[in-house]
């Protein structure tokens, strides 16, 4: 089974619910789980003069995102570490996952529209096209994604 997953991670409800797929493979197989975070300075960063630089505040939200995010995974009884990068996200969880030698990478799963998807990209689909390992896009259920609790009927008196 798995040993070393590699867990694209931004803490956003996509990235909890790769999260919660990532921990439940590692309490399954013992595997150690590495959170990686990916700063893309062409999205992210502020540009002066040419250069361009990382805010405090991303810095330390995306730091608080991988924290919590460990903490959930030590909590379940999980190994896990963390990282931050910075660039392209796809190159880097690719070159992140070789380097670790990772059986299992997991992201999660954004949902847009066709046309944010041809601008913007997927880096799932970025991904596949050299993948140095398994890939994991976990996918919320349909129920998770309405946030719907499905109404159960109960028997009148007197039924079942």
């Amino acid at each position: 089974m798995y040993q070393k997953i590699l867990l694209a991670y931004d803490g956003s409800p996509d990235g909890r619910e790769a999260l919660t797929q990532a921990r439940n493979l590692a309490s399954i197989s013992g595997a150690t789980v590495r959170l990686l975070a990916i700063i893309d300075p062409s999205e992210n960063a502020l540009v002066v003069e040419g250069m361009s630089f990382v805010t405090d505040n991303q810095w330390f939200v995306t730091q608080s995102a991988l924290d919590a995010g460990v903490k959930r995974l030590q909590g379940a009884g999980c190994t896990a570490t963390k990282e931050v990068k910075y660039g392209n996200p796809a190159e880097q969880i690719v070159r992140s996952a070789r380097e670790m030698e990772a059986d299992l990478i997991v992201v999660g799963h954004r949902d847009q529209g066709s046309l944010a998807r041809w601008l913007n990209g997927s880096v799932g689909a970025s991904i596949l096209h050299h993948p140095p390992c398994s890939l994991l896009v976990a996918v919320k259920s349909e129920q998770m994604k309405n946030n719907v609790t499905p109404i159960r009927k109960t028997p009148a008196r007197g039924e079942g």
